[in-house]
């Protein structure tokens, strides 16, 4: 009895196994029919991009130095990442040697002042006397004095601007508007001429110079949009503001500097990978995963309106981070899988949901 019963088992399962076969052949059984994600291919912009790295780097620094040495530093007004506006004071110098001068300049001006009052006076007085009273000789003599005396209250008033300027030399101002970013001085140092006190950040601005091969540094151009890249991974946008005219012959690197917002993040030193937007078109693209690979040629499955599908070869042209140009085998209004592709073959029947081909809802 148990033998028959799983004789006649056998034979029920075998003209079940036929039937699902016949009818796959056939096509009237589509709920074994996988279930894909299609799209219509559609024409959208595609960017080239060139890719470097390089670093932050500020966009102009300022050195800032004292004009006078020996003094000592009495006062800081700044502090490094400090904002400053142009002639803002950022230190100031002792003026105790430098008012002296001053005051010593200042008396011989005055000095200088009387003599040629006097001598002014004399001459006036040479020349109102009747005519053979005072010699010539003693008039010219005068009138000498006069000038000698002018010309020594201005050699004495050159002096004394000297000194003033070299007093007004004792505060340290900002060149121009900019950030602190490094300070060097502390109160109760002895400053030389011309050794850096504070280094300024013009305007704030800071760029990235990005390393370039040499292949591809013709293609940049000033005024090119940029996305740069902190070393967190996070992103914002730039312009490329000058394409240096120079390739280093060792690395075979040109720089392309990029300038940033002024509310940037990222700081001077900092690594920076690039990407420089150098021509922008509208083609058909389609997502790369839509691509499948036979004999080493791409490849798409269309899909048609009985939701069968069809491998199709496609030529493609150049490529962005998730999509491709199709320059050949495909057009505008045509339906692909975009998803599941890879396991498909010529001719199989589809359950098909369908999406944007540029990453939309699916429907």
């Amino acid at each position: 009895m148990i033998a028959v019963t799983e004789r006649r088992r056998m034979r029920i399962a075998t003209v079940a196994a036929f039937l699902f076969l016949h009818s796959a052949a056939h096509g009237q059984d589509t709920s074994a029919a996988m279930t894909v994600i299609a799209a219509s291919v559609e024409r959208s912009e595609l960017t080239k991009s060139i890719t470097a790295t390089g670093n932050v780097v500020a966009w102009r620094e300022i050195s800032v130095s004292s004009e006078v040495g020996g003094l000592t530093v009495t006062e800081i007004a700044v502090d490094e990442g400090d904002f400053v506006a142009k002639g803002q004071v950022l230190a100031r110098l002792t003026r105790d040697l430098t008012v002296a001068v001053i005051s010593k300049h200042k008396a011989a001006v005055d000095e200088l002042q009387a003599s040629l009052a006097i001598a002014r006076s004399d001459a006036t007085r040479a020349h109102a006397v009747s005519s053979g009273v005072i010699s010539a000789q003693v008039i010219e003599q005068r009138e000498t004095l006069v000038k000698t005396t002018e010309a020594k209250l201005r050699a004495a008033e050159a002096q004394l601007g000297e000194a003033e300027a070299r007093d007004r030399q004792t505060v340290i101002v900002a060149p121009a508007a900019g950030m602190i970013a490094s300070r060097s001085v502390t109160i109760g140092q002895v400053v030389q001429a011309g050794v850096e006190m504070f280094r300024l950040i013009q305007d704030n601005r800071v760029e990235a110079d990005a390393r370039v091969l040499e292949s591809d540094l013709l293609a940049a151009k000033a005024g090119q949009r940029a996305t740069v890249f902190g070393p967190t991974g996070t992103s914002e946008q730039g312009t490329v503001r000058i394409v240096s005219p120079i390739v280093d012959p060792k690395t075979r690197l040109g720089t392309v500097r990029i300038a940033l917002a002024g509310d940037t993040h990222l700081k001077p030193g900092m690594f920076a990978r690039v990407e420089i937007a150098v021509e922008s078109k509208l083609a058909l693209t389609v997502p790369l995963k839509a691509l499948v690979w036979r004999d080493a040629r791409a490849h798409v499955f269309k899909v048609g309106r009985d939701n069968l599908v069809s491998l199709a070869e496609v030529g493609i042209g150049a490529g962005a981070t998730d999509t491709v140009e199709i320059v050949r085998g495909l057009d505008a209004g045509d339906r692909i899988v975009t998803q599941g592709a890879g396991l498909l073959n010529d001719g199989d029947a589809v359950n098909v949901k369908t999406a944007s081909v540029n990453g939309g809802a699916v429907r």
